[in-house]
């Protein structure tokens, strides 16, 4: 069977449970925070949507973590 060459496909927007994936952190944090109004989530049907631009900017608006020594 040849080998068929698949271009990747851009990832335009996540479920909850993929975007705790790509960001490593737990679902329930994701979840909550779609909850509590900070991540902007959509819901298309019956699935809820986070559009990655939402995502970025959900992270971006986190402190950044700092390296002091103690």
């Amino acid at each position: 069977m040849p080998y068929e060459h698949v271009r990747p496909v851009s990832v335009v927007a996540y479920s909850p449970l993929s975007a705790a994936a790509a960001t490593g952190l737990r679902p329930e944090r994701i979840r909550a925070a779609i909850r509590d109004g900070s991540l902007a989530a959509v819901r298309v049907g019956v699935k809820t949507i986070i559009k990655r631009s939402s995502l970025e900017a959900w992270l971006d608006s986190h402190a950044p973590a700092s390296r002091a020594s103690a």
